[in-house]
């Protein structure tokens, strides 16, 4: 029973996680050429920063109580998406720690929040989606 709901959860924070952080990588994109992004964006980035720390405590429970993956590499991508949430929590929402990285061009900043945080979620996304299909399909 409890494995079911855990399972459940899983599958559903996986989804939800899917279309959201595909979602902000649309609205990110759309945002480039004014280089910030609205608190609106930043809400929902936490959302799935969230949902994929509970994806990975249904994951992690449910390998703990022998529910094993049919591909291994799929605690591989859950891995990866929480180094991406640790790096989307670095960045922040001004990407200060990015300003010194890059040079600046005509007094403005080197870098555009914008795309950075449109390449962390498509690369979110693209994690969530191999791990939909690991977990569903076993390839």
């Amino acid at each position: 029973m409890i494995n079911t709901l855990l399972l459940y959860g899983h599958i559903a924070t996986a989804i939800f996680g899917f279309v959201v952080s595909g979602g902000l990588a649309v609205v990110a994109l759309t945002r480039r050429t004014r280089g910030s992004l609205p608190k609106s964006f930043w809400r929902w980035q936490a959302v799935v920063q969230i949902n994929t720390l509970l994806l990975a405590v249904f994951g992690t429970s449910l390998f703990l109580m022998g529910a094993r993956p049919k591909v291994i590499l799929h605690i591989l991508y859950g891995a990866i998406a929480l180094l991406t949430i640790l790096v989307q929590r670095a960045v922040g929402t001004d990407g200060a720690m990015l300003e010194g990285m890059w040079p600046k061009k005509e007094g403005r900043a080197g870098v555009n929040i914008a795309w950075v945080a449109f390449g962390l979620n498509a690369f979110l996304w693209a994690i969530y989606g191999r791990g939909l299909t690991t977990g569903f399909f076993g390839f």
